[in-house]
Formats: structure tokens, C-alpha cells, sequence
């Protein structure tokens, strides 16, 4: 797939998690969930993508695909401590711990990835 193919099918999905941003505004009448909720709807969609993206790497950094895939997890983790936070009476420090663990296994699977290719 070439690159304007995968950009116009990324701001698509961008774009369908804006709009489900405003549907559970409407529904909830919090304005802040059109952050959360956008941003968990447009995770999960980059780590949709990050499969469609080229998966070699250069000399520098990561690929494009494990790029996306890092993106998606970050957001849609945001996107979930975000509404936990909202509904919940959660501790914010549990949230935080939330949002280090996803970190932790985000860096470990990334880690694991990268050193699969370079240690055959």
C-alpha cells in the first residue's frame, strides 16, 4: 500500500474518533469526553494500522509500523485512564500506575521485536 493510501485511511480514522468524541459528549454531557473518547478510538485504530504500514526499518529509529503500533497504545491507554478517571473514583495514583505498566510492556514488546530481528 502506498503512503497517501495509508494517510488518507489514517486521518479517515482520526476522523471517525472525533466524531465518536462528539457522540459520547452528546450522550454523557462532558465536554472533556471528546478528548478521551477520541483519543481511545483513534489508538485503537493506529494500532489497527501500524499492521498496513512498511515494517522495515532505516538506520534510524523504528519502523513505521512500530511507530504506529507504539502511538496506538499510548493514546488508547490514555484514552481508557481518561474515562476511568472521569466514571471512577479510581485513585490517581492507580491510574498512574495503569499508565506505567502499559509503558513497561509497550517498551518490553518493542524490545523483544527489535531483538528478534537483529539477533537471527
Amino acid at each position: 500500500m502506498n503512503n497517501r493510501t495509508l494517510s488518507a485511511v489514517t486521518l479517515g480514522s482520526l476522523m471517525v474518533s472525533l466524531a465518536v468524541g462528539l457522540i459520547a459528549y452528546v450522550l454523557t454531557d462532558k465536554l472533556v469526553m471528546i478528548l478521551w473518547t477520541a483519543l481511545l478510538v483513534s489508538g485503537v485504530a493506529l494500532f489497527a494500522l501500524s499492521f498496513l504500514y512498511p515494517r522495515e526499518s532505516g538506520k534510524f529509529g523504528p519502523s513505521p509500523s512500530t511507530y504506529m503500533m507504539a502511538w496506538g497504545v499510548i493514546a488508547a491507554t490514555a484514552g481508557v485512564v481518561g474515562v476511568l478517571g472521569a466514571y471512577t473514583d479510581i485513585s490517581i495514583w492507580i491510574l498512574a500506575a495503569i499508565i506505567i505498566i502499559v509503558l513497561a510492556v509497550l517498551g518490553m514488546m518493542i524490545a523483544l521485536m527489535n531483538g528478534k530481528k537483529e539477533g537471527s
